[in-house]
């Protein structure tokens, strides 16, 4: 087997004018392969260039957001929403607000110009977005409660029960207050 240095030394001989000759096997695959290896890295820059310009491969903004960090954000906004709603006067499970936040989240971390797009947070922002998320919930849980207190109040009327009736009735007007009362704090 010949050494590397020889076979450099070999492709280097000139050949007097006049006086070519015929490559050697080895000659012969050492170009095929060098031609093989330069359109493969020619492919290979070129399928490069074409992932990064591909549409699908962009990153969108709020998809690198670290997680442990969401968590301690969802789990902060959840508990100042709880008591601002206490002090506006609803109970709100904690579940809900979780949810709440969640998908408030979810969506502001997706919009470019919002408060979880850039490097930093912008607590201004994040304090709008948990007060719009405190003002959605409570809107969507009063509703929610009169409608179940409507629901439970026609099946009453439905099984003739006056006493029942009399009960729901009571229940859904406070109900209706409570959503009342809270839609005008909350403006």
């Amino acid at each position: 087997m010949i050494n590397k240095s020889a076979t450099t030394n070999i492709s280097y001989l000139s050949t007097p004018d006049s006086q070519e000759r015929l490559a050697t096997q080895f000659e012969l695959d050492d170009v095929r392969q060098r031609i093989e290896r330069q359109a493969l890295e020619k492919q290979a820059e070129s399928l490069r260039s074409q992932v990064t310009k591909s549409p699908h491969t962009e990153r969108q903004a709020g998809d690198q957001l670290n997680r442990f960090l969401l968590c301690a954000l969802v789990n902060e906004s959840s508990r100042q929403i709880k008591v601002s709603a206490q002090k506006a006067g609803a109970t709100l499970p904690m579940t809900i607000i979780v949810r709440g936040v969640l998908r408030s989240y979810r969506l502001a971390a997706t919009d470019e110009s919002g408060p979880l797009a850039g490097r930093t947070f912008d607590i201004s922002d994040l304090r709008r977005l948990n007060e719009g998320v405190l003002r959605r919930e409570i809107a969507r849980y009063t509703r929610d409660r009169v409608k179940d207190s409507e629901a439970r109040l026609a099946r009453a009327q439905r099984l003739g029960e006056g006493e029942r009736i009399k009960d729901e009735r009571d229940g859904l007007e406070h109900a209706i207050e409570l959503r009342d009362r809270l839609a005008e704090k909350l403006r």
